[in-house]
């Protein structure tokens, strides 16, 4: 009788460990990305930062996610175990540095490096979950994770709000705070040990490993079914925009860049933007979007699991462009409707974002995955 593929069994207890790995992840990356914004706006006046450093700085991290590029390559090469086990000490580490500079050029270094470590939350976190959840559950996980992930960057709003006493050193004091949701995310990894992707030992030919692998978490029932041989010349960045992948990896490329920009560019400065909005109420009306951002993921998983992809995608981009364009040309409107405009604009876009991590995972095979998913 023919084992079934271990992707059509239940849940099992280590499926649960892996989603609830990159879960935290998740909510680490987000809390790390949104914590700069509400720090910068703490640098006390003695430190006078120009419009060009501010803008640096608030999207240091965002630099450092171009590393994605290597971490995808680099994982498929070599696996995804391994990454996904030490990035969480590399984000520790890179948070409690922010206490010990007050110098902008070594800041952005570090602010560099800490995207880099998300990226590899971005890249082998959902690769890692996708090729351990069973098939029929893994987009519907992989939605969840932007609950999570817009949990964090809300979380990470207000702790940076409320964190006082420091003196002229309290934002240094709310950067370093992520590396406490870092450690402890770290420590379920370490206590845990996920192990490494059936998928992408058997994209590997390594199909003894990755049988064993699956007997001895999911049941002796399940194995992997031999994935289809990829040359390694072919597992290079070239074979993304081979006759086979170009398409793919355009489509998944400007998606999630022109998701991401208006969100970042807006979110993370949105305290400095709420004043130049000439908002009286800032904190309740920033309150008010992070509410509504987590409502718009949730919003946003509903919509996601019962709609096509390009139905979604299409509408989303075109309401939340509706929104943003009425807001660019009219300045002069009134404040309720520049705040209704806004909110719309956060409940849509935010509700986009649940495609982010399921669709570019679905585009490309396991041996080239997190490459695809990286670039």
């Amino acid at each position: 009788m023919k084992s079934a593929d271990y992707r059509n069994a239940p849940m099992e207890k280590m499926s649960w460990n892996v989603f609830i790995g990159v879960v935290l992840g998740q909510i680490v990356s987000s809390y790390t990305l949104g914590i700069v914004g509400v720090a910068l706006d703490r640098v006390p006046s003695s430190m006078t930062l120009s419009s060009t450093w501010l803008g640096l700085l608030g999207a240091g991290s965002l630099i450092g996610l171009f590393g994605s590029l290597l971490v995808g390559r680099l994982a498929d090469r070599y696996g995804r175990r391994k990454f996904f086990m030490a990035d969480m000490l590399a984000l520790t580490l890179l948070s409690v540095l922010q206490l010990f500079t007050t110098n902008l050029a070594t800041l952005l270094v570090i602010r560099i490096a800490l995207g880099m470590a998300i990226a590899v939350e971005y890249t082998v976190g959902t690769a890692l979950l996708m090729e351990w959840v069973p098939a029929k559950r893994y987009f519907r996980y992989q939605t969840y994770l932007l609950a999570y992930w817009a949990i964090g960057y809300f979380a990470a709003y207000l702790v940076g709000t409320f964190t006082t006493g420091f003196g002229d050193r309290t934002w240094q004091v709310i950067l370093a705070s992520s590396a406490i949701v870092s450690a402890l995310a770290g420590l379920q990894r370490l206590v845990v040990r996920q192990p490494e992707s059936p998928r992408w030992l058997a994209s590997k030919g390594r199909i003894i490993e990755a049988i064993n692998l699956v007997h001895r978490y999911v049941g002796e029932d399940y194995t992997v079914h031999p994935a289809p041989q990829v040359e390694v010349k072919k597992g290079a960045w070239r074979m993304l925009f081979s006759k086979k992948y170009r398409r793919r990896t355009l489509v998944g490329g400007l998606f999630y860049a022109c998701q991401t920009f208006p969100f970042f560019g807006i979110s993370i400065f949105l305290p400095i933007l709420m004043e130049n909005m000439n908002v009286t109420t800032p904190l309740v009306t920033q309150l008010l979007y992070y509410a509504l951002m987590i409502a718009g993921v949730l919003v946003g998983i509903v919509l996601s699991n019962r709609l096509p992809r390009r139905y979604f995608l299409i509408g989303t981009f075109l309401a939340s462009a509706a929104f943003l364009l009425v807001l660019s040309i009219w300045h002069q409107a009134p404040l309720a409707l520049t705040l209704i405009l806004f909110s719309l604009f956060s409940l849509t876009i935010s509700a986009a974002l649940v495609m982010d991590y399921a669709y570019p995972n679905e585009l490309f095979d396991a041996s080239i995955r997190t490459s695809g998913v990286g670039m």
